[in-house]
């Protein structure tokens, strides 16, 4: 049985980790991007070479990919995963990492859709006051 507690105690664990490994690895992902402001470039890309249409889609795919390899490391506990110092937890904490780049670039394209549209019924109106 799980308790509240271990639940909380378990989610600290992993939240700190994977806040961690941001910190950590974050520079490391494309040097010059970083410099100029865009820490996750590197999830953009996939859409700038029309792999997937938005770079939601992108960390999507990058999401089951972690999600399959999951099912794969526990579908079996008995059996220990080829790279041995690859665990569990540290695929888990992947997952929340690209959670949270997920929530982050789905504001951004909400954001940039709302923006859009304000520019476009600007100028909508603009030609509708020209004539």
């Amino acid at each position: 049985m799980t308790k509240l507690n271990d639940v909380k105690v378990e989610h600290s664990k992993l939240c700190k980790n994977a806040y961690a490994m941001i910190e950590k690895k974050g520079a490391d992902y494309n040097r010059k991007q970083q410099n100029d402001g865009d820490t996750l470039f590197n999830l953009t890309v996939a859409r700038r070479l029309g792999i997937v249409d938005t770079t939601c889609q992108s960390i999507l795919v990058r999401i089951s990919d972690k999600m399959m390899r999951l099912v794969s490391l526990t579908s079996n506990p008995a059996v220990k995963p080829e790279i041995e110092n690859e665990k569990v937890s540290d695929t888990i904490e992947d997952m929340i990492n690209y959670l949270v780049y997920l929530s982050c670039k789905y504001k951004e394209e909400r954001l940039e859709i709302k923006h859009k549209h304000i520019s476009e019924l600007k100028w909508k109106s603009s030609k509708e006051s020209e004539q």
